[in-house]
């Protein structure tokens, strides 16, 4: 078969997708480095031609146009994981936050169309140039497209040089795709190496001293979980399974501490769901046979996340009370991300023989107040206030890690959970936080 004279046949312009498109329809638009940003920066050439356009997808990695309030009658967002760059269309009441655990996101979102017989017209993805067998590959992103293509009407794919090609469940066949048209970029979304703070290092240091050699790990993204990373290059035979593959883990593969020699599932292989981080980190997966880019179905699974022995996860949280509930996602009511795979695995880390969970944050952070001065609170609370949102059940958390130290609190007592959390809290709220917690009953 000439996969070439396929491709031509498909190939159309940017335009003409816009013309697919009908009033009121449902689409799903793949994001991190599988986005279609020629699509999304270009979608409001669209205004005018239709609109009631429903579009749902994850943290998109800027702020197109379509999202200043002109354009309010032609697409509204439906999200699973929220960023600053929804700010926009929150405050002019377009979009909308499914709660979801992550490795479920696109099933649940199917159930739910299904019930209420909305059809999926188009999913829209990224891709890399076809290579001669006629496959594409969705760059570093494995996360759900199989399960959007099954119930989708046809798939469209915005051809972008810069994507990687990856191993995993990241190919689309020439024969699997509706319409091929070819992105205006010539990169895709790079983001800024964070640079730890001490405090981030001190958390890092904490977190090192029990990660030990032949562990599996995962780690999350930002200042902390790079630091981590920076104080685990003198371990040995370390694996990675993990949701995210990032600029810290990828420091540690090539510094040597990963070989993924020891662990038990997919031996000598790094998995990961999707990759994010600058450009050095997607030119090292390109083509890089020992990374797999699998399904967040699979990856995320809790048991799947314990077949490796002694797997240790790293997350990141916003605030947590002396119970031990963890607040990882919203402000109160307001979400400013989203649950993704927090739980998923810490339940996989403690259902791992060995393994450990560790939940990671600032003792304190600064706030504004109204009359725009700042002040600084705990990031550990006695209580969380009204209306906050509980990504990690109490009944589920491992370790609590401050830059003033870790807290144990799997099976630990309501009365040892608030004496511990009090112990790396900030000294100067240490006092108040004993207080408040003898009033609550907890000591």
């Amino acid at each position: 078969m000439n996969y070439q004279d396929m491709y031509n046949k498909k190939l159309t312009t940017i335009e003409h997708v816009y013309e697919m498109l009908e009033d009121g329809e449902y689409i799903a638009v793949i994001n991190n480095s599988a986005e279609p940003q020629t699509f999304l920066k270009r979608l409001h050439e669209a205004h005018g031609k239709v609109k009631g356009v429903c579009i749902q997808m994850g943290n998109i990695t800027f702020t197109p146009e379509f999202f200043d309030e002109k354009y309010k009658d032609l697409a509204y967002v439906e999200s699973s994981f929220f960023g600053r760059n929804y700010t926009p269309l929150q405050s002019q009441g377009r979009s909308t936050y499914v709660p979801v655990h992550l490795r479920n996101s696109a099933k649940e979102l199917i159930f739910h169309l299904n019930r209420v017989k909305r059809p999926v017209r188009h999913v829209i993805v990224s891709v890399s140039p076809m290579d001669k067998h006629g496959y594409f590959s969705t760059a570093t992103n494995g996360i759900a497209i199989r399960l959007w293509q099954k119930y989708a009407d046809d798939i469209i794919v915005e051809v972008n040089e810069a994507c990687p090609r990856t191993f995993g469940d990241t190919h689309l066949h020439i024969s699997e795709v509706s319409a091929i048209y070819k992105s205006d970029e010539t990169s895709i979304f790079y983001a800024k190496k964070p640079e730890p703070s001490e405090i981030d290092r001190n958390i890092g240091r904490s977190i090192a001293e029990i990660v030990n050699d032949g562990d599996t790990i995962q780690l999350g993204i930002g200042g902390i979980p790079s630091a981590c990373a920076m104080e685990l290059s003198h371990k040995h035979d370390l694996g990675i399974h993990t949701e995210m593959f990032n600029d810290g883990l990828m420091y540690l593969c090539e510094c040597g501490a990963v070989t993924n020699r020891r662990k038990n599932y997919f031996r000598n292989k790094t998995v990961t769901a999707f990759s994010a981080g600058t450009k050095e980190l997607f030119d090292y997966v390109d083509n890089n046979i020992n990374i797999l880019h699998l399904s967040i179905a699979f990856v995320n699974q809790p048991d799947v996340v314990a077949r490796n022995d002694n797997f240790v996860s790293v997350n990141t949280t916003l605030q947590v009370d002396l119970m031990g509930q963890c607040c990882s996602e919203a402000i109160q009511t307001r979400q400013i991300s989203g649950t993704g795979g927090q739980t998923e695995t810490v339940l996989g880390a403690k259902e791992s023989h060995g393994g450990r969970s560790i939940i990671a944050l600032h003792s304190t952070r600064m706030i504004k107040q109204p009359d725009g001065s700042r002040k600084r609170i705990s990031n550990i609370q006695s209580i969380h206030p009204e209306g906050s949102v509980i990504s990690l059940s109490r009944n589920d958390v491992d370790f609590v890690c401050t830059e003033y130290g870790m807290a144990a609190l799997r099976g630990a007592t309501l009365k040892e959970r608030a004496r511990a959390l009090i112990n790396v809290a900030h000294p100067d709220y240490r006092a108040q936080l004993e207080e408040e917690a003898k009033r609550l009953w907890l000591l």
